[in-house]
């Protein structure tokens, strides 16, 4: 008889916990506040995505501002010309100074040319003073607004008809009086994102802007 009667018997209530007691979480409760998580996670990683580039860009724009601001100083220091250029579409730029014919002269008139050939002097020279530089990850110049003027036709025709190299941008220059060329320099993130270095070349101030991408030589 006990044993019909606990077969039929009403299911059993849970036990209630005893105090300090604590009950354990089910695998259906862990897979569910798993799957919560990954919703949520996946609804975040945009925004930290497009944030991060967002830093990276605001990085990379810092970094040319700053190299525009120590070309200009250096020129004024050192009495020789700076310029800075970049690779389309890459991170890497270079700030390097201006050779001109009358170095070769100066060095000579010194008599630093015993036994050693002046170009070669005033080409290590050069090359001691020239800066490598890199953006942020996934950040890379996009174009550039250089306005002409007659030095930078002068120093062209120094060189023997311009002061282009090949792969490099037109350069900005940076000149011992303080002043520098009318320039904008336009940097891209992965996103798609862009800001710009605007260089005023009355004052050499360099200022980070939005991209006036309707100006005439922008990306």
């Amino acid at each position: 008889m006990s044993t019909y009667s606990s077969l039929f018997s009403p299911l059993r209530t849970p036990r209630p916990l005893v105090a300090g007691e604590r009950r354990g979480f089910t695998l259906l409760e862990i897979l569910l506040v798993l799957a919560i998580l990954v919703v949520l996670l996946g609804m975040g990683a945009p925004a930290i995505f497009n944030s991060l580039q967002g830093h990276r860009l605001t990085v990379s724009a810092e970094t040319v501002r700053n190299e525009f601001m120590r070309a200009r100083v250096e020129a004024m220091e050192t009495g020789r010309i700076r310029m800075f250029r970049y690779q389309q579409e890459t991170g890497n730029f270079t700030v390097a100074p201006f050779v001109r014919s009358n170095d070769e002269l100066e060095n000579n008139m010194a008599g630093t040319s015993q036994g050693i050939g002046v170009s070669s002097l005033v080409q290590e020279s050069a090359e001691q003073e020239t800066l490598n530089g890199l953006l942020e990850e996934g950040v890379a110049f996009a174009g550039e607004n250089v306005e002409a003027d007659m030095r930078s036709y002068s120093l062209g025709q120094e060189q023997g008809g311009d002061l282009e190299i090949s792969g490099w941008s037109h350069p900005i220059l940076f000149y011992p009086d303080g002043t520098t060329s009318d320039a904008t320099v336009y940097l891209r993130g992965d996103g798609g994102t862009m800001t710009s270095v605007k260089l005023r070349g009355l004052t050499g101030i360099a200022r980070i802007m939005e991209p006036d991408l309707s100006a005439s030589g922008g990306p």
